[in-house]
C-alpha cells in the first residue's frame, strides 16, 4: 500500500513538472504559430483549441482578442456553428469598439446562414440570419461586409417568401382560406420586393373569391394589376374575377 501511495506522488510530481515546464514553453506567439498551421492543414477544430488557449493563458496579450476570433472562424469552418457564435457573443460582449466588431458580426450572421433549412421547413433561422446581417449592415454602412449583407438579406427574404407561401397554398388545400390570407398578406406586405409577391396578391385573389368577398377579392385584383401590369398572375386574376 506504502509502495503505491509512494508511486502516485511520484507520478504526480512528474506530472506537475512536466506541466509548468509546458507552459514556461509556451508564449502567445508561439500557440499562434501552432494555432496557424493546424488551420492551415484544415485541422479546425484543434486549431480552435489553440486559438482558444491564448485567450485563456495570456489574456493580455496583443494575440488574445485576435485568437478568440479565429476560434470562432475555426469552428466556423468545422461545422461547428454553435461554439462559434458562444465565442463571438463573449468577444462582442467584452470587446465592443474592437476594430474586429464588423468581421465578429459578418461571422455570426454566416453561422446562422449556413443553418437556413429548405424550403417547406421552421424559416426561424433564416429570420435570425436577416436580423443578423440586417443589424450589421445598419451599423456599419461603411464596412467591407456591408455590401454581401445586402446580398444575403434578398436571398433570405426569397427563402422566407417562399416558405410562407407554401404554408399559404396548404392552407389553401385544406379550406383554410382564412389561414391562408394571412400568409400570403404578410409576403405582399413585408416581402413585396420578391418574385413571390405577385403570386401572393393573386392567392388572396382567389381566396376572397371563394369565401365570396368580391370586393376584397376585386381589389386584390387591382392592386395586382396596379403593381405588376405584364405579369402572368395578372392575367390570371384578371381571368378569374370579372368587372
Amino acid at each position: 500500500m506504502k509502495f503505491v501511495l509512494r508511486t502516485l506522488i511520484v507520478l504526480l510530481i512528474v506530472g506537475c513538472s512536466s506541466s509548468k515546464e509546458d507552459f514556461k514553453n509556451r508564449s502567445p506567439e508561439s500557440i499562434y504559430k501552432k494555432a496557424m498551421n493546424l488551420m492551415k492543414e484544415g485541422d479546425f477544430e484543434d486549431a480552435a483549441s489553440e486559438f482558444k488557449d491564448i485567450e485563456t493563458l495570456f489574456p493580455y496579450s496583443s494575440k488574445a482578442n485576435e485568437g478568440q476570433i479565429l476560434a470562432a472562424y475555426c469552428y466556423f469552418r468545422a461545422s461547428n456553428y454553435l461554439d462559434a457564435v458562444r465565442e463571438i457573443e463573449v468577444f462582442l460582449r467584452y470587446h465592443p469598439a474592437h476594430k474586429l466588431v464588423p468581421y465578429a458580426m459578418y461571422l455570426r450572421a454566416m453561422c446562422a446562414y449556413m443553418q437556413v433549412a429548405s424550403v417547406g421547413r421552421d424559416s426561424k433561422m433564416a429570420a435570425d440570419a436577416k436580423r443578423a446581417f440586417s443589424e450589421l449592415a445598419n451599423k456599419f454602412p461603411d464596412s467591407e461586409y456591408y455590401k454581401d449583407c445586402l446580398k444575403k438579406i434578398i436571398i433570405l427574404d426569397d427563402i422566407i417568401a417562399a416558405h410562407e407561401m407554401a404554408i399559404g397554398r396548404d392552407y389553401q388545400k385544406k379550406k383554410s382560406y382564412l389561414a391562408a390570407i394571412g400568409r400570403y398578406t404578410f409576403v405582399e406586405t413585408h416581402l413585396p420586393h420578391t418574385e413571390y409577391a405577385k403570386e401572393a396578391f393573386y392567392r388572396i385573389a382567389e381566396c376572397c373569391q371563394i369565401l365570396n368577398l368580391k370586393e376584397e377579392a376585386k381589389n386584390a385584383r387591382d392592386a395586382l394589376e396596379a403593381q405588376y401590369p405584364d405579369s402572368s398572375w395578372t392575367k390570371k386574376a384578371k381571368l378569374l374575377i370579372k368587372g
